[in-house]
């Protein structure tokens, strides 16, 4: 059996089909000119318009004008506004409410018909209580005496405390009625100035929630368009680093060219060990001494080889 021996130089003639056609496929894959890196920058999605009506609505509550916004939806200007804040009218409402002789307005137009009313009704009563302080002086015999004058002098201031505190209760009553529906008033002026934030903070809240959630879906397109672009030009590479891995030790020139030589009058055995020895001895010699006793990749790719080939 003709033995083997191993000597330094170029991979076997056998490995340059696979070479050859390895290396036309990497120098398909490298650029002629500047590679065009647009597609696999980072992109950030514009503002979604309704993040942008939300910032809208948030500076007309300020008081401020017309928002501009610049290409990618970001606020470059803010136009002139009134400076009166959406709120403030019912703050200026509520503060003229708060004047002292603010409760007149509120006087029921009813009041003083009940006040003028209730005079003439009081009048006859005290008319009619005169005639019948007369005829109680008559039928006594003391008409026109001193106890008549008495009795007729008392009847009067009788009365007039009477009808005073009368007149004087509906007029305090209508004050109060008038002083509650001033501080009611009052409240529902800061009430709907409050109730005026809320709902516009509200509305500018929602649209900044779906705005926010448009804008993320959005950069989610973005983001797999780029990978997209970043997969198309890197999985060729990957691809073919995928095939070269096997054979990257053998075409990179290692010495692993095995030439015949001429045979020698052996036994079969001997001829076999030395055979053996001299294709792997120096490979697993050399491979271990780099890898620290580990399998190295080099033994690791000659052994798929020979799989691939039926060595195996």
């Amino acid at each position: 059996m003709a033995a083997l021996q191993t000597s330094a130089g170029l991979p076997a003639p056998f490995y340059e089909p696979f070479a050859e056609k390895l290396t036309t496929q990497l120098a398909s894959l490298l650029p002629s000119g500047p590679i065009n890196v647009s597609g696999m920058a980072p992109k950030v999605a514009a503002v979604s318009p309704f993040v942008q009506e939300a910032q809208q609505r948030i500076a007309t509550q300020a008081g401020l004008g017309s928002l501009q916004f610049g290409p990618t939806g970001e606020v470059t200007g803010i136009g002139t506004g009134t400076g009166v804040a959406a709120f403030e009218p019912y703050l200026q409402r509520a503060e003229a409410l708060a004047a002292p002789s603010a409760y007149q307005q509120f006087m029921s137009p009813y009041q003083q018909q009940v006040i003028s009313e209730t005079e003439k009704q009081l009048a006859e009563a005290r008319a009619r209580g005169r005639t019948e302080l007369g005829a109680q002086a008559i039928k006594a015999g003391a008409f026109g005496g001193g106890r008549a004058d008495i009795a007729r002098a008392e009847y009067e201031r009788q009365r007039d405390i009477t009808d005073a505190g009368i007149l004087a209760n509906l007029r305090q009553q209508g004050l109060q009625r008038a002083q509650t529906l001033q501080q009611q008033a009052l409240a529902n002026q800061l009430g709907l100035g409050e109730a005026q934030q809320a709902f516009e903070t509200g509305v500018a809240g929602q649209l900044g929630s779906i705005g926010t959630g448009a804008q993320a879906y959005s950069q989610s397109i973005l983001d797999a368009i780029r990978q997209g672009n970043v997969l198309q030009e890197t999985f060729p590479i990957q691809q073919l680093q995928s095939i070269v891995q096997p054979f990257g030790t053998l075409l990179s020139g290692a010495p692993f060219t095995q030439t015949p030589v001429m045979p020698q009058i052996e036994g079969p055995g001997l001829t076999a060990a030395r055979a053996f020895g001299s294709v792997f001895g120096p490979v697993l010699s050399s491979s271990q001494g780099r890898a620290g006793g580990f399998m190295p990749q080099q033994q690791q790719q000659q052994m798929g080889l020979g799989a691939l080939y039926g060595y195996a």
